[in-house]
């Protein structure tokens, strides 16, 4: 068990209505917390560095958590414990009905996202809702036009059409859920490392309650380069195979499952992969856009294939 000391900041409140959680690992969340000056009453933040181990990065999420003049605890860990177990610790230190996940480089789309998550929890009341996402406050660089460009076209969805597929179109990183429901259904935190923690969550969650998808979404700031989506693909191929092994009905319907079933037959599947990610960096700047993506969704099914039983 990771050694750990909590920081208490703000004003002292009544029980709130809602905790918004955030764990962070080496990520400044001065900016996010920025965004939410003058919060509503009846929200709390609770933060968790998860083992960064840099003072300065802790100094200026403490200053910028103090600015917001709102009740905040920031739980610093010694050791990083991994995102699953950073959720179920932020849980069980909330004292909300209702707790968001919100994630350290997300922004929020509008001034109102606090207060309409609250109306949400009142008028509502669902056990799991989703906000959904958007590119709405984060510029294109050449660096990150990969990401923008893979994030805009199958992750910034509406409120509808995410219905459609409630459990697979549901991340954490704005995710609203009744603080009873997470106590019975936690993280699995056997997922360690990089992905699909909050897939898993959500697969198993559907089985128990219906997904509510509204249209409250926020930004994704911290778009990564190529050479970050390549990393995080390799790590992520024993959380897919662990997600697949432990949801096989639904991932068996996942486009990477299928793409990454074929993969596994092919030859020369590793050489394959080793010429799509070149593709996909594109250090000459020649490549098209849809032929990058393309590539990376190849290289990633190809990580895939290499853990699936």
């Amino acid at each position: 068990m990771s050694r750990e000391r909590t920081i208490s900041l703000g004003p002292h409140s009544a029980t709130p209505a809602l905790s918004v959680l955030t764990p962070f690992y080496r990520y400044d969340t001065s900016d996010m917390l920025a965004r939410m000056a003058n919060a509503p009453t009846g929200v709390e933040f609770v933060l968790l560095d998860d083992g960064s181990g840099d003072a300065a990065l802790l100094a200026r999420v403490v200053e910028a958590a103090t600015a917001l003049n709102a009740p905040v605890r920031i739980i610093v860990r010694e050791r990083n414990q991994g995102r699953a177990a950073a959720r179920n610790r932020l849980v069980a230190e909330a004292r909300g009905a209702y707790v968001l996940f919100l994630d350290a480089d997300m922004a929020p789309d509008r001034p109102t996202f606090l207060t309409h998550w609250l109306s949400v929890t009142r008028c509502q009341q669902p056990d799991v809702a989703f906000g959904g996402l958007s590119l709405r406050h984060v510029a294109r660089t050449r660096e990150t036009a990969l990401h923008h460009n893979l994030f805009g076209a199958s992750d910034c969805r509406s409120a509808e059409h995410r219905q459609i597929s409630p459990a697979q179109s549901t991340a954490s990183a704005n995710l609203l859920v009744r603080r009873a429901f997470l106590a019975a259904h936690p993280f699995d935190a056997s997922f360690s490392g990089w992905g699909f923690e909050d897939t898993d969550w959500a697969l198993t969650a559907a089985q128990h309650t219906a997904i509510l998808h509204v249209d409250n979404p926020a930004t994704h700031i911290g778009l990564d380069s190529a050479a970050t989506l390549l990393r995080k693909s390799t790590e992520a191929g024993p959380n897919f195979a662990r997600l697949a092994a432990k949801h096989p009905r639904a991932v068996r319907t996942f486009a990477a499952h299928r793409a990454a079933q074929l993969i596994k037959r092919a030859p020369l599947r590793k050489k394959m992969a080793q010429a799509c990610a070149w593709i996909a960096k594109d250090e000459l700047g020649a490549a098209p856009m849809p032929i990058r993506r393309a590539a990376l969704k190849f290289f990633r099914a190809a990580q895939y294939a290499e853990h699936l039983a």
